[in-house]
């Protein structure tokens, strides 16, 4: 109860906590900056194991084998899903990033731009009460299409500003980035939990109570999934607190990496907040428009919404950094200070969206 207590408190100041370590981040590498300076490569492995550490409980809850299904009866919402995550979004992305003012921030804008949202952004779903299953679909294909698209946009807007970035170290930063975090949560969710529900399925099955049916005249399969289940929802406060642990101390690293250039210049960070607030505008309208043109439903809607909107900045951070520098990942430390209150504001909304899209009943 402690650990839920915790995540949950967490969860609900988020956003109070990212802006607490922002302010602390701002003096402490300014009047450091000497330090942070003579000890580049050390703070660049630091930000590296900070964002892989942030990623791997997200990718430990990714549930890969619920894809089959909705990809068949869920087409219009997956397509429309991927053209505003991967056209929509960084293309408008672009044009922000050609006005900062500094092509290594824009070009590490891109990046944030154009990576995936992670299985934390399914909590949003939930809250919301919008399909799951679908969700769940839309951040693995995220995950594997970003595998090409995003080292692609970084790379086309780097040679529009004349940086050197060959495609093969993008490629390679992604694969650190995302494909590694992924192959490691699956493996560690594989061997601690899918293999011990397993056997715990047979050892119990007709002892056990499951949406509170026995098991007995049960599919072994429905029964491991539902124990499956129920570690997943003792072990979940933990992981959630040990994402945001990470994700905090990664921000105050990279905030307080790049402090001197905030504070002479505060204009780059109200730049980065106000264009990625246009974007969410953006995405929300278009996701809105699409879902009343093609009769989508409430539910559906709320998938496609929160994981077009949420990205994982953890993903952007280790891309910059490994392809460019700890000045390219300054946008993926920003944009978290809004992201969580864009989220928490569409879900308060939820039954203005329902009215919009046709639906009648409470949220």
């Amino acid at each position: 109860m402690n650990a839920a207590r915790i995540a949950a408190h967490i969860k609900k100041y988020l956003i109070v906590y990212v802006i607490l370590v922002i302010l602390i981040a701002l003096p402490i590498g300014y009047y450091n900056a000497g330090y942070f300076k003579a000890h580049k490569e050390m703070i660049k492995n630091i930000i590296l194991c900070l964002a892989i550490g942030t990623l791997l409980p997200s990718m430990i809850q990714l549930r890969s084998e619920k894809m089959g299904g909705e990809l068949r009866f869920k087409l219009k919402e997956i397509i429309v899903a991927m053209i505003i995550i991967f056209i929509i979004t960084p293309l408008v992305a672009m044009l922000f990033a050609s006005h900062l003012g500094n092509n290594i921030i824009g070009v590490g804008y891109i990046a944030a731009n154009s990576v995936p949202a992670s299985s934390a952004s399914v909590a949003y779903v939930m809250l919301a009460g919008g399909n799951i299953e679908l969700a769940t679909v839309l951040v693995i294909l995220s995950i594997l299409i970003a595998l090409f698209a995003a080292p692609t946009y970084v790379a086309l807007y780097a040679q529009t500003v004349h940086i050197s970035l060959p495609i093969t170290v993008l490629a390679e930063s992604v694969a650190i980035a995302l494909l590694l975090p992924l192959i490691l949560g699956q493996i560690i969710r594989y061997c601690f939990l899918t293999r011990k529900a397993k056997k715990l399925a047979q050892t119990y099955k007709g002892r056990l109570e499951c949406a509170g049916k026995n098991t007995s005249n049960v599919d072994d399969k429905v029964v491991k999934e539902c124990i499956e289940n129920k570690i997943m929802k003792k072990i979940k406060p933990y992981l959630s607190i040990w994402t945001a642990t990470f994700m905090l101390a990664l921000i105050g690293v990279l905030i307080a990496n790049k402090a001197g250039l905030l504070i002479k210049n505060p204009s780059i960070a109200l730049y980065i907040i106000s264009a990625q607030l246009v974007i969410y505008a953006i995405v929300i309208l278009s996701i809105i428009t699409a879902s009343k043109v093609l009769n989508i439903g409430y539910r559906d809607h709320i998938a496609m919404a929160f994981i077009s909107l949420t990205k994982n900045e953890s993903v952007a951070a280790t891309m910059a950094v490994l392809a460019i520098g700890p000045t390219a990942a300054l946008p993926a430390a920003l944009i978290p200070a809004i992201q969580p209150l864009v989220a928490t504001l569409y879900i308060s909304i939820g039954h203005i969206i329902k009215r919009i899209l046709g639906e009648k009943g409470s949220v």
